[in-house]
């Protein structure tokens, strides 16, 4: 069950946020110890094995979650209810059900995640290793498992072609602008080492999401520090964000045209609007035997085209920045009065 409040909350904590970014900006960014790690297959330290009690807990609401905790707490089903019941509380989908969370003293996280983290996430596992205690006055338990708890909501997430994980969700990037500031250089995703690790979108991603739930439960809003002030959310990438949780992009959109060419109409043009990132692509079918050129534009300037006399003709592009293309099919070079085609066009978008 969905945690279901007014956006009141939500929009004061952007306004905390953001207040908070303006004065940071003021001084350099310095690159703190790191919060948390993402864990790879070849990682030795991964998925040690240790005493814990626990499994699948049922919360309240009749959710299971995937709860173990380390034996240097007693066994307390209280305990394990309590975090189970917290887990439901945020904003989720069924992917909950796939997580294994691993909650202990910090020692023992970061014998399993590594010294300078807090927490770590394995996708391939789906496990979150996180404290069970408060680690600092103004750093706590639940903020560093809300922000575990956003990787595994992004790694359940598609977003072709971009690794979800890396760079995000796929209204949230999209908003962000994810791709064209990687392009240019701004933004890293995936990036784990110290100089990058700011600018990387997937850590972007799930602070954004601890801020959601923190702002939506009434929780203590933790400030923006472990990632770029520049990639702090506004009102509407906490919109975006929580879209792409409760109702998940999952297919492209497709829309189909027809053109008739002949040799006084020897050109058309549609106009497709691309307001997530994504791939674009166009299917264009005829009779077989009339050369044709099938152009995708975008600001006027061609991105991707093809000359054909085939029955099947196919282009596509990676969607960046841009949010409208232009689909151009034509008659090239000299043709005669009776040269004529039909043209069924199939156009997919993000």
């Amino acid at each position: 069950m969905l945690l279901r409040v007014s956006r009141g909350p939500v929009v004061v904590a952007v306004l905390l946020v953001l207040s908070f970014a303006s004065s940071a900006a003021a001084s350099p960014e310095r690159a703190p110890a790191f919060r948390d790690a993402i864990l790879t297959p070849s990682a030795p330290r991964a998925l040690q094995a240790a005493s814990e009690w626990g499994g699948a807990t049922t919360a309240t609401d009749g959710e299971t979650v995937n709860l173990y905790f380390s034996d240097a707490y007693p066994v307390d089903p209280a305990r394990a209810l309590q975090w189970a019941d917290f887990m439901t509380s945020l904003v989720h989908g069924p992917e909950l059900q796939t997580v294994a969370i691993h909650l202990g003293p910090l020692t023992e996280v970061q014998r399993r995640c590594g010294r300078d983290a807090l927490a770590c996430y394995a996708p391939q596992a789906a496990t979150v290793y996180a404290p069970a205690d408060d680690p600092a006055f103004d750093l706590s338990a639940k903020g560093i498992l809300i922000h575990e708890y956003g990787h595994h909501v992004a790694a359940n997430r598609a977003n072709p072609p971009f690794e979800s994980g890396d760079y995000g969700t796929k209204r949230w990037a999209s908003y962000e602008n994810v791709c064209s500031r990687t392009q240019a250089g701004d933004l890293f995703p995936g990036a784990e080492d110290s100089r990058h690790y700011m600018l990387n979108p997937g850590e972007a991603y799930a602070e954004t999401y601890r801020v959601l739930n923190e702002a939506r439960l009434g929780l203590a809003l933790e400030p923006w520090t472990i990632v770029s002030t520049a990639l702090a959310p506004d009102p509407t990438a906490l919109s975006l964000l929580e879209q792409d949780v409760t109702m998940p992009w999952t297919a492209a959109t497709v829309k189909t045209f027809t053109a008739r060419l002949t040799s006084k109409v020897r050109t058309r043009t549609f106009v497709v609007s691309t307001p997530y990132d994504g791939t674009v692509g166009v299917v264009a079918r005829q009779a077989a035997g009339t050369k044709v050129a099938v152009s995708l534009l975008a600001n006027k300037r061609s991105v991707k085209a093809r000359t054909s006399t085939g029955a099947r003709s196919a282009i596509s592009s990676t969607v960046c920045g841009v949010r409208q293309y232009s689909v151009r099919v034509q008659l090239p070079g000299p043709v005669t009065k009776a040269t004529k085609t039909t043209l069924s066009l199939t156009v997919s978008t993000p």
